[in-house]
């Protein structure tokens, strides 16, 4: 389908403000690829934080649906894919969750396999797109599929379709990755599409009117490679040295000590409300005291696990959501809210907590009647180990004998204890967790760094924790010198 002349007129009409050099290429480029008979045409919109590619997408989004064409609106987590929903103006879901089916039982053991689709002609939107790398999170099911791949046989799979893939190249690439696959031409063009990029670097807001962005901006410019640079690491060569970021105060941008936090944690959820608040800190750990420090202040809370905790789902889970017998994903990186505690227990060797939560599954709140696993909210692991993992599949089995493999498989999928859900507090997060998802008040805390273990990752991990904030960053017991004190 050919769109209707004009389409970059009206796109950038849509935009509300005047355009700036880098959406007018972008609006151009967009128009290319949905005109493209070529293969697999694919598109990748890079943009920086205050470029300007929320809005142009949103705008996107609107005028496609004005001339009835389908827009398909995809994201790496459910977080991502809230927010990507909330500017799009449409409903939007999380890759996982629309790619992948589970089936093929006949012999007892169920298979993950890339689900078929009827949008013909549909333009796939794939927010956040530096988040994705090729596999498939590392657990259950998904733990040897390379995700990208996966997402490409999917949207490829009818005929005239085509891809956009957005994102910013300063965030954090996939973890274990050197880099973003999802945002390199070259990568995408060995996978076989028909690839091309654009880039917004110009900023669209005025310098002044955000703290936020001038020093994301100021780190985003430190992270900027000469193309000889890039060349080098690329292929192998050491990334040249970086000095410790500067930092500038603004009303957005509040510098915080540990003695202040309370009162500044109070002053947020007081105005902000509890979904528009998080800390961003550098490990698991951190992010368990800082969330212990806001649900026994803020809150009150007591007891390990209460009515109104907030929690993040932390291990892909096809079970709970799925007994009403079609199967449905409660995906890595979602939130769900406590409403209520039954029973606890121990089992297995574990504790485990009955709860009935409420869950945003993409296009309405569903309340779920659940099963938690207790011990993964204070490890500092990710999810609970392997070898533990392992220790509780074995002794769910040891309750009965069985004559075959995949009765015993069967037995362990049917199992609530072995696919209990596996949650974090949602209080604070890793930047990881954070990435794609955007909240009113952000504190970032630096955790332990000393001058020396300032890289360009911990420069990423720094751009891709304060550009969460939206309205207010505090920035949490940095250094003297990265203020410029000495």
């Amino acid at each position: 389908m050919t769109p209707p002349p004009g389409l970059t007129e009206r796109l950038l009409t849509a935009l509300g403000h005047p355009p700036t050099a880098g959406q007018q290429r972008a609006a151009h480029a967009l128009e290319r690829l949905l005109a493209s008979v070529r293969a697999q045409p694919t598109l990748v919109l890079k943009g920086y934080a205050g470029t300007g590619k929320t809005t142009l997408v949103g705008a996107l989004v609107r005028v496609l649906q004005e001339e009835g064409r389908p827009v398909v609106l995809l994201a790496p987590t459910g977080r991502a894919a809230k927010v990507l929903s909330s500017y799009a103006q449409a409903p939007a879901s999380t890759i996982h969750r629309r790619i992948y089916r589970m089936g093929g039982e006949d012999d007892g053991f169920a298979r993950m396999s890339v689900a078929p689709h009827k949008d013909r002609n549909a333009l796939f939107v794939v927010d956040e797109a530096s988040m994705i790398g090729q596999d498939g999170g590392a657990d259950g099911a998904f733990n040897r599929r390379d995700l990208l791949t996966d997402l490409f046989e999917h949207v490829f799979s009818v005929s005239g379709t085509k891809l956009l893939l957005i994102g910013d190249p300063a965030q954090l690439p996939p973890v274990g990755s050197a880099h973003s696959p999802a945002l390199e031409v070259a990568d995408l063009r060995q996978l076989g599409l028909t690839a091309g990029v654009v880039e917004m670097t110009e900023v669209v807001r005025q310098s002044g009117a955000s703290g936020i962005l001038v020093n994301a901006t100021a780190l985003r410019e430190q992270l900027a490679l000469t193309p000889e640079q890039a060349e080098d690491q690329r292929t192998g060569g050491t990334a040249p040295a970086v000095e410790v970021p500067h930092f500038q105060s603004f009303p957005d941008v509040l510098r915080v000590d540990g003695h202040d936090l309370q009162d500044a944690l109070e002053d947020a959820y007081g105005r902000e409300g509890p979904d528009e608040v998080c800390v961003i800190c550098r490990s698991n750990k951190r992010a368990y005291q800082y969330g212990q420090q806001v649900r026994a202040r803020i809150y009150g809370y007591e007891e390990e696990l209460c009515s109104g905790d907030r929690l993040m789902v932390v291990k892909n889970n096809y079970y709970w959501a799925g007994r009403n017998g079609k199967a449905e994903l409660i995906a890595n990186g979602e939130p769900i809210e406590v409403r209520r505690v039954h029973v606890v227990e121990e089992r297995h060797g574990l504790r485990f907590a009955d709860i009935t939560a409420a869950w945003w599954n993409g296009s309405e709140e569903r309340e779920l009647e659940v099963k938690v696993m207790l011990d993964v909210l204070a490890i500092e692991a990710p999810g609970l180990p392997q070898p533990r993992q392992k220790l509780l599949s074995d002794s769910v089995l040891a309750e009965q004998l069985f004559t075959t493999k995949a009765a015993r498989y069967k037995h362990l999928r049917e199992d609530p204890y072995a696919n209990a859900l596996q949650v974090k507090y949602g209080y604070a997060v890793t930047a990881h967790k954070a990435q794609g998802g955007q909240w009113g008040t952000v504190f970032v805390d630096q955790g332990y760094v000393t001058e020396e273990m300032i890289d360009r990752e911990y420069l990423r991990w720094l751009y891709t924790a304060i550009t969460r904030a939206s309205r207010r960053l505090y920035l949490l017991n940095f250094h003297g010198r990265f203020w410029g004190e000495e």
